[in-house]
């Protein structure tokens, strides 16, 4: 009923992927092509009816310690018989990943997090992952009101700490240039260091960056006191689909009365508005009645503020292709654990 191939054609991939309503640049080819920089695989996987693309995803190959697996990040994608498709490719992925040497399959749908939804993949096989690999509690903006009443809408104090910067003359940038990528690196450095989390490495960024900003598909926002050249707050934005995403951010608050983050958030949305994108996706918070020790706590009332909606993604699922499994769901346990997840 279903036939699953390899798609060759990137366009083909891509003008599929650009008719979802949310989409991220994580099913993008480009996504594949950064983690071959990397040192890993990737194949793009469709599924056909009578010769037409109905589903599919980006598939990645990840070998770690923990386990080797198949990884479909924010995927698959399918468009209709979702339990039925879903067992069609499972199957076809199982073989696959024997083939190649991998223990087990993650996927990290982005579909609502619902009871049917959770079930479908129950009865196929998979089984919750002990950690995510993506944001799964998301907080997203719908871009379509005007800039008027986007700043109505937010927090009235993140609209007062907005217009206090733009008066006391903080400036903000948008650049891909290599110094502006080096700004923000060397930010991130501090930032990870000063509130103690695990960053992502320098090579990570950079070579995912420059997949996507050949096509001007991301930008680096930098952020100045009015009476210091330093950066103070920076951040990668993505714009890709219909979608911005608030990838990466750090910031050195050098001025408590001039948060500069605010008006950078502002005006990478302004961006993503010029731009004619449906949605600003601000990326992970903490769910909802989380311990005060979740690691997005303090970040969520930050991106809550500038107002919109919370989107909850079924989380991670793992399905077993071999025993080794079971070392990646220990020690994926113990680091959920060990982070406050």
């Amino acid at each position: 009923m279903y036939d699953i191939k390899e798609i060759t054609n990137k366009q083909e991939w891509e003008d599929f992927l650009r008719k979802e309503n949310f989409i991220l640049m994580k099913q993008s080819y480009k996504n594949g092509e950064f983690q071959k920089t990397m040192g890993e695989k990737y194949w793009i996987f469709g599924i056909y009816e009578n010769n037409k693309l109905i589903g599919g995803s980006l598939i990645i190959g990840v070998h770690a310690k923990r386990g080797n697996f198949l990884l479909a990040p924010y995927g698959p994608i399918i468009k209709k018989d979702y339990k039925n498709v879903l067992k069609t490719f499972v199957k076809f992925l199982k073989v696959k990943a024997k083939k190649e040497g991998f223990d087990f399959l993650k996927f990290s749908p982005f579909i609502d997090e619902t009871e049917e939804n959770k079930n479908i993949y129950k009865e196929t096989g998979f089984r919750e992952a002990p950690i995510h690999i993506l944001a799964e509690t998301s907080w997203l903006l719908d871009l379509s009101p005007s800039e008027e009443e986007l700043l109505k809408n937010m927090n009235k104090n993140h609209r007062n700490l907005i217009n206090r910067c733009i008066r006391e003359g903080v400036k903000v940038d948008f650049s891909t240039s290599k110094e502006a990528l080096k700004d923000f690196n060397d930010m991130l450095d501090y930032t990870a260091e000063k509130h103690n989390f695990v960053r992502f490495s320098k090579k990570y960024i950079e070579q995912e960056f420059y997949s996507f900003e050949k096509d001007n598909e991301v930008g680096v926002l930098r952020a100045y006191l009015p009476d210091n050249k330093q950066v103070d707050a920076s951040a990668i934005v993505y714009f890709y689909g219909n979608s911005a995403a608030y990838r990466h951010g750090a910031s050195l608050v050098q001025n408590k009365k001039l948060p500069t983050s605010y008006l950078l958030q502002w005006e990478a949305i302004r961006e993503a508005k010029k731009r004619g994108l449906k949605y600003y996706n601000f990326w992970g918070i903490a769910p909802e009645n989380c311990s005060d020790s979740h690691p997005f706590k303090g970040i969520t009332h930050f991106k809550k503020g500038f107002g919109g909606f919370q989107k909850d993604l079924l989380p991670a699922q793992d399905y077993v292709v071999t025993p080794k499994y079971w070392l990646n769901w220990l020690v994926e346990t113990l680091r959920s654990r060990k982070r406050g997840f």
